[in-house]
C-alpha cells in the first residue's frame, strides 16, 4: 500500500512495513546466529496484523504484557503465549480458562504467588521474573536459596509442566551509548550465570532461561545462558531507542502524523493536533549540560513515500491531552499552513500504539516505505 497523505484528516499512526519487515528479519537472523529462540514481546504493536508479519500464528511464540492481550491473540490462532507480567490471582477464572485453548506460561516474582498457582488444574509453563538489576519486580538474584525453595515446590505441582528463569534488563533503556548497554548485558548476563551455578546444587535441570530488552538484543550478538530472547520495541523502535544507541533514524518504522491547528512565529512555535492521549507522556532528554532539554518527539523531514532525517531544530517541547507544542525554527513555520501535516517519531513507540489500538482493531495505516 502507498502513502496517501489526502486522506488523513486528524492524528493518525504511521507504520513503514519496509522498515518494521527488516527489523523483524534482522532480529531473526540474530536469534538463529546466537542459538536462541525468539519469543517476540507483542506489547509494542498488540496488532494481529502485524503479529502474521513475525511468522504463522500457529507455530510462532509470543510474550504479552497482559491477560487481555494475550486473549486477544489466542482469538487470532496464537498457540504459545507468555504472559510476561506478575500473576494477579483476581484473574485466575480467566487464566484457567486460557490455558485451556493454547500452550500458556505465567509469571510469578514471589513465592506467595505459588498458592495462587496451585488453584489452577489446567498445565501450564512457569517463569519465575529474576531481577538483576532494573529494581522493578522480580526475586533479587542473590536470593539464591529463596529462589531454589520456590522452584522445588512448584516442581511438585503436577499441572506445572515446565520451569524457568526469565530476566527483564529494563535498565537498559536508561544507557548512553553501545558500550553503556553492553555494560548492563555483560553484569546481567554475569549475576543470572553466578545464579544459575547456584541454583544447579539444588534443582533439578533444566530450567528455561529467557532474557529480553530491545537495547541488549538490538546490539548484543550472544546471550550466555539464555534459551530464548524476548524484546518487543525493536518491531518499529523509537526516539528513545535512537538517543541511547540502540538503533539509527532509518530504522524507526513508527511515527505520528498530526495536523497544525495553530501558528506562533513570534514564539518559534507551532501547535499539532498531538497530544498525550496520542503520544503518552514518556520523553527524552536532548542536548547536553545547560543546554539539555525534555523532548516529546521528533520532526522528520516528510517524503512522498513516509519521511526521512529530522528535520533540525523542530521538536515537540509540550503536550496536553490532544495539543502537541512543536518548537521550530522560524523559518520552517513561515513555510507551514494550517492543516498541514507534520510527521513526528515519538519517544515510546509503545505507547503510541497502544493508545491507536484503543480506539479498535488496525485503527493506523501501514504503508510500502521507501529502502532505508
Amino acid at each position: 500500500m502507498t502513502l496517501n497523505w489526502d486522506t488523513i484528516t486528524g492524528p493518525t499512526v504511521l507504520i513503514n512495513r519496509s522498515r518494521a519487515q527488516r527489523n523483524i528479519a534482522t532480529m531473526q537472523a540474530k536469534a538463529k546466529s546466537a542459538q536462541v529462540a525468539l519469543r517476540p514481546h507483542f506489547k509494542t504493536h498488540q496488532s494481529a496484523l502485524i503479529g502474521t508479519w513475525f511468522g504463522p500464528p500457529e507455530s510462532t511464540p509470543i510474550a504479552v504484557s497482559s491477560l487481555a492481550m494475550a486473549e486477544y491473540f489466542v482469538a487470532a490462532g496464537w498457540r504459545d503465549v507468555h504472559i510476561a507480567i506478575p500473576l494477579n490471582p483476581r484473574e485466575l477464572p480467566a487464566i484457567q480458562a486460557l490455558a485451556q485453548q493454547a500452550k500458556l506460561t505465567l509469571t510469578i516474582e514471589h513465592e506467595d504467588a505459588l498458592a495462587y498457582v496451585a488453584q489452577i488444574t489446567t498445565p501450564v509453563q512457569l517463569m519465575l521474573e529474576v531481577d538483576t538489576g532494573y529494581g522493578r519486580t522480580g526475586f533479587d538474584w542473590r536470593q539464591q536459596h529463596r529462589i531454589a525453595a520456590t522452584i522445588k515446590t512448584a516442581h511438585g505441582m503436577e499441572h506445572v509442566k515446565r520451569i524457568g528463569l526469565m530476566v527483564h534488563s529494563g535498565h537498559s533503556y536508561g544507557a548512553q551509548g553501545e558500550t553503556a548497554i553492553a555494560a548492563v548485558h555483560t553484569e546481567s548476563t554475569a549475576r543470572l550465570n553466578e545464579l544459575m551455578a547456584a541454583l544447579s546444587k539444588h534443582v533439578q535441570p533444566p530450567l528455561w532461561v529467557s532474557v529480553g530488552d530491545t537495547p541488549t538484543c538490538s546490539r548484543m550478538d550472544s546471550f550466555p545462558g539464555a534459551n530464548e530472547i524476548r524484546p518487543g520495541n525493536y518491531v518499529f523502535y523509537d526516539m528513545q531507542q535512537k538517543m541511547i544507541g540502540a538503533c539509527d533514524w532509518d530504522d524507526i518504522a513508527l511515527a505520528m502524523a498530526c495536523p497544525v491547528i495553530g501558528r506562533y512565529p513570534e514564539r518559534n512555535e507551532v501547535v499539532v493536533h498531538g497530544g498525550a492521549v496520542h503520544f503518552g507522556k514518556d520523553w527524552v532528554s536532548s542536548g547536553a549540560g545547560s543546554h539539555t532539554r525534555t523532548v516529546f518527539g521528533q520532526v522528520m523531514q516528510q517524503t512522498e513515500s513516509g519521511w526521512s532525517q529530522p528535520v533540525e531544530g523542530a521538536e515537540v517541547i509540550g503536550l496536553s491531552q490532544e495539543h502537541g507544542k512543536v518548537r521550530m525554527p522560524q523559518s520552517a513555520i513561515e513555510k507551514l499552513r494550517l492543516g498541514d501535516l507534520l510527521v513526528i517519531v515519538p519517544p515510546h513507540s509503545c505507547l503510541v500504539m497502544a493508545a491507536a489500538m484503543a480506539f479498535g482493531d488496525e485503527h493506523f495505516i501501514c504503508f510500502d516505505g521507501a529502502k532505508g
